[in-house]
């Protein structure tokens, strides 16, 4: 008897102790997933417009214009022929990149301005000045979208702290046919992984020294400058498993200006591109040392690069 009640007794602390534990992980994401509200945009509908799922606005700016911190906009299949300012705090989602068209009205201006704590999700954007401007110190996430055809850069962002609560993340993105730089950033704290960088009118990549940045499982090919174009000074930037393929210029450019830095180039394929796989390059001639913080992996594989695999040190004039 005194066994079976113990039994009992340790199946029911076991039961509690289950109780307990899901009520820890689910309750605070229940809380949290209740915490932001949505509002809906269709610019297919007709009559009028409050932003319910029954009465959507008809552009996306309008829905910005009456949306707070912590809203979720929901944007329907169409063309919207808008500049956006995507507001702290808020987030944009499509059904799907190619469902959801955002041209602008000003061509002269970028097609998306992002601010703070913002996203956008599974949307086109296009044939505007700059694709996506990331403004000032705003964490920003990127995420499913095409953006392609713009005269300038696809994204460009603006200098900011590289602590991980300003990070920028680009991801399972096309970036493609762009003028300038597929993305072009200024020092900041950066993720991008799984994205097309394709086809741009310069760099595929561009980022500035100072930048904290992880890359992985990237394609970077066929842009009319280099593929990756790095600064060596105050840099960390770690790469892993990325094809960087067919550019005009360099596979990866290192620009080194007597500053200290970290680049590492891991697991990846620098093949075809139109110069060197990886060249380095100086504005004055520095101690060797400072090239020790760029590391190429054994593993990176080289194949077919036009001018060779690593240049000797070249200096700009």
């Amino acid at each position: 008897m005194n066994k079976l009640k113990n039994a009992l007794g340790k199946q029911k602390i076991e039961v509690i102790g289950a109780v307990m534990l899901l009520a820890i992980c689910v309750l605070p994401f229940l809380t949290f997933a209740s915490s932001r509200k949505g509002i809906y945009v269709d610019a297919s509908a007709k009559g009028s417009e409050n932003g319910s799922a029954s009465s959507p606005y008809h552009t996306i700016s309008k829905a910005l214009d009456n949306a707070d911190d912590r809203i979720d906009i929901h944007v329907a299949k169409g063309e919207y022929r808008e500049n956006i300012t995507i507001e702290k705090g808020i987030q944009v989602f499509g059904s799907a990149a190619g469902d959801v068209v955002i041209r602008p009205a000003s061509k002269n201006k970028p097609v998306v301005t992002m601010k703070h704590n913002t996203e956008i999700n599974k949307v086109t954007i296009e044939k505007g000045d700059d694709g996506v401007l990331v403004r000032e110190d705003a964490k920003a996430s990127i995420i499913e979208v095409v953006i392609k055809n713009n005269t300038g850069d696809g994204v460009k962002i603006e200098k900011g702290d590289v602590k991980d609560k300003f990070r920028v993340s680009i991801s399972d993105s096309t970036i493609i046919d762009n003028g300038g730089s597929g993305i072009f950033s200024q020092k900041r704290r950066l993720s991008i992984i799984n994205n097309d960088v394709v086809n741009n009118g310069k760099d595929g990549i561009d980022l500035y020294g100072g930048t904290s940045a992880w890359m992985e499982k990237n394609s970077i090919r066929n842009n009319d400058k280099s593929g990756l174009k790095l600064t060596l000074d105050g840099s960390e930037i770690w790469t892993k498993n990325n094809t960087i393929k067919g550019n005009s210029g360099q596979g990866v450019e290192v620009n080194a200006w007597g500053g200290v830095g970290r680049i590492d180039l891991n697991k990846s394929k620098i093949t075809d591109n139109k110069k060197f796989a990886v060249a380095r390059n100086a504005r004055v001639s520095f101690g060797a040392s400072i090239w020790n913080g760029l590391t190429v992996q054994k593993n990176t594989d080289f194949k077919d690069n036009k001018s060779g695999n690593i240049s000797g040190i070249n200096l700009l004039r």
